[in-house]
């Protein structure tokens, strides 16, 4: 049960004890992941410190559960996961990547589109509010910047685009002469102005974004994971954790199963598991 006779106390002794366990059957290069409401990060990342060194610290993610729980002052709508590693130096870690869309362009930077026959314009509103409304094969890019603050000579030549002479001004160019043919040999170079002459930088040249410590496609709700118990973590957030950092074939303990969504994913994806609690409800879930 969640309830604690001593209150944080207990909690945090129950915690303790558990952590310690685990930290010895884990293996040199492995991870340990305790998820948590915003209540109680400060003390559970304390005790995190304490029995695994505040050095093995990896991260803390806040993953997005539902559209807002109200409050009397910021609504909340996110719980937080403490990363720590057995030995920071050893650690298995796999990099995850998620494919960009328009939508990802919170500047709005990428306002000008490529059509499939190779004519280039700016955007129309409805484009750029509607990404669906884009010619097919068509290409957003934008305008990059070709200079940089250097003082280097390699960097300060002029290049000739259509008859007209650019020049990086008091800095340099971002590439050498030899990288500049080629960008003018790819049609990568356009000048905004006759005195500006800039890098064109398609959206699609960098397709995937790594991860980093937020996501916010895990919120749960209608079209999500059914609720069959009361701590239940949505399934893309224990996927996410176990692909980062273990391999098929690895070992995943969970010893706070709850209705057995850690073993449930590491079976789908070949990982070997071993999932417990003190719960007898909660285990008769998991075995569900």
């Amino acid at each position: 049960r969640d309830t604690w006779e001593l209150g944080i106390h207990s909690y945090l002794a129950y915690l303790r004890d558990r952590l310690t366990s685990a930290r010895e059957l884990l293996t040199e290069s492995g991870s340990m992941f305790v998820q948590m409401g915003e209540e109680n990060v400060h003390l559970v990342r304390c005790v995190l410190d304490e029995v695994f060194g505040s050095e093995n610290f990896s991260a803390i993610i806040a993953f997005k559960t539902t559209s807002d729980r109200g409050g009397e002052r910021l609504g909340t709508n996110c719980d937080y996961i403490l990363w720590y590693a057995k030995n920071i130096g050893a650690l298995k870690f796999r990099a995850l990547f998620t494919e960009r869309a328009y939508e990802d362009d919170i500047g709005k930077r990428y306002t000008r589109i490529e059509l499939e026959g190779g004519i280039r314009r700016v955007m129309t509103t409805e484009e750029r509010n509607t990404p669906s409304s884009i010619p097919l094969y068509s290409k957003i890019y934008r305008h990059d910047n070709l200079t940089s603050q250097g003082t280097g000579e390699t960097g300060k030549f002029p290049i000739i685009v259509d008859g007209i002479t650019f020049r990086p001004g008091t800095g340099t160019w971002k590439t050498h002469q030899n990288g500049m043919e080629r960008l003018l040999k790819a049609n990568r170079l356009a000048y905004p102005t006759r005195n500006s002459l800039t890098y064109i930088r398609f959206f699609n040249d960098f397709p995937f974004t790594s991860y980093t410590n937020i996501w916010t496609d895990t919120q749960t709700g209608a079209f999500t994971d059914p609720k069959v118990y009361v701590v239940q973590t949505n399934t893309k957030v224990i996927e996410r954790c176990l692909l980062m950092t273990t391999d098929p074939g690895d070992l995943v303990l969970d010893p706070t199963c709850g209705s057995g969504t850690t073993a449930n994913v590491a079976e789908q994806w070949g990982r070997r598991w071993i999932t417990i609690d003190t719960s007898r409800v909660a285990v008769a879930l998991a075995r569900t």
